[in-house]
């Protein structure tokens, strides 16, 4: 299935997960610069580039008002979606502004609860959230992993091969128990069968 890459504006060292060919790629306003820098041509650019000063100079263009009820990252989601993608990978969207990393943790939240798989990598770390399913994880051999439970208590939480382990429990939502688990040189694998999960791992 193809993906969604969204390029935000803060910087990125470094793309683990790289576009293939039939990957679509938007552009949310500075995002287009960051783009640009990792020799990437955007399908899409999109924003009302309050952060980079001026529209670029293409014509795949989406224009949006300063005054408005979504970020630019919000917005490229939602056209991800309009286009028939659900599978999304977010790039200079985790850091910076505490406010719009939370959310960026909504708007992943809003992914996964609409059916589709959000990913959105940092240099120092990466989240996901999980919607009545599961995430596995080739063995690492270390770096920290934490689990939480968004909206509600997260029913039939199992965590294999981290340095803590679970077995279907039932994770409140008001709970901290999950923070600063570990890899320990397993593959592993964190599923829930009925809630969401905010799943949070240092980038290797």
């Amino acid at each position: 299935m193809n993906r969604c890459f969204i390029f935000g504006a803060l910087p990125v060292r470094g793309m683990p997960i790289k576009p293939d060919e039939g990957d679509f790629i938007i552009a949310a306003d500075k995002g287009y610069d960051v783009a640009l820098s990792l020799g990437l041509t955007p399908d899409l650019v999109v924003g009302d580039f309050d952060s980079r000063g001026a529209a670029p100079d293409v014509k795949n263009l989406v224009r949006l008002q300063i005054r408005k009820d979504d970020t630019d990252v919000g917005h490229a989601v939602e056209l991800g979606f309009e286009k028939g993608y659900t599978d999304f990978v977010v790039y200079g969207a985790v850091g910076g502004l505490l406010d719009h990393t939370f959310a960026n943790i909504v708007i992943a939240y809003d992914i996964a609860v609409r059916g589709g798989t959000p990913l959105f990598i940092g240099d120092d770390g990466c989240f996901t959230v999980l919607h009545n399913g599961e995430k596995r994880f080739p063995a690492r051999k270390d770096g920290r992993i934490s689990v939480f439970a968004l909206g509600k208590a997260a029913r039939g939480v199992s965590i294999e091969g981290l340095s803590y382990e679970l077995c279907d429990y039932t994770l409140p939502c008001t709970s901290h128990i999950g923070v600063s688990n570990s890899f320990i040189g397993k593959p592993s694998r964190i599923s829930v069968t009925d809630g969401d999960l905010l799943i949070v791992w240092q980038t290797e």
